[in-house]
Formats: C-alpha cells, sequence, structure tokens
C-alpha cells in the first residue's frame, strides 16, 4: 500500500520555516522582491492520490465502524451460562478457532 503525495518541492514554505517569524518578515530577510515572487509561486496546489488496496482498506475501515461493538445478546447468554454453571468449553472448538486465527495472521504469498 502506498500512498503517493505530489507536490512543487520537498521544501516546506516560508512561513513554516521560519517559525517564529511572520510571512513578511520571512520575505523581507530573503530579499524583498524575491521573497514576493516566492510568495507568489506557493499557490502550487498539491495532490494525494490513493491506490486501489488504499480505497479498500478505507472501505472496510468504515464497514467495520458501522458493527455495534459489543453483541449484548451474547454478553447476556454467557452471563446466564455462568450464574447458572452451565456453560461448557468445547476444547476443539476452541482449537480450532485459534488455528483460523493464527492462519488469518500469517502474510499471504503474492
Amino acid at each position: 500500500m502506498s500512498i503517493q503525495i505530489q507536490g512543487p518541492t520537498g521544501r516546506p514554505p516560508a512561513e513554516i520555516s521560519d517559525q517564529g517569524k511572520t510571512a513578511s518578515e520571512a520575505r523581507s530577510r530573503q530579499g524583498g522582491a524575491q521573497g514576493a515572487s516566492v510568495a507568489s509561486r506557493s499557490t502550487v496546489t498539491d495532490q494525494v492520490s490513493l491506490t486501489a488496496q488504499a480505497s479498500q482498506l478505507q472501505a472496510l475501515e468504515n464497514q467495520i465502524s458501522a458493527l455495534p461493538v459489543i453483541d449484548t445478546q451474547r454478553v447476556t447468554e454467557v452471563q446466564q451460562a455462568l450464574a447458572t454453571g452451565s456453560f461448557q468449553v468445547d476444547p476443539a472448538r476452541v482449537a480450532d478457532k485459534m488455528l483460523s486465527f493464527e492462519v488469518g495472521l500469517t502474510p499471504q504469498a503474492q
């Protein structure tokens, strides 16, 4: 995933590089007319383009943020099972879930 940012130069504008000074002080330090021409050239707009993968990740993030954080019905069921002593752990199911989770974490060969 890469994000490409294209701008006029890699230098920050004079207003940022002269952090404690105003824009007019920065221009006067650069030398009057030359400073004014630098200021007029700084009106170039920057562009950002996202890759297809970044767009997919953004769409997935939006889908996930729409999901409820907690399944309250499942929490209630587990609380009741714990309270009554009927909660049982299936070790084979837990092992399968752990393996599935680990497989999902390994990087896929491309």
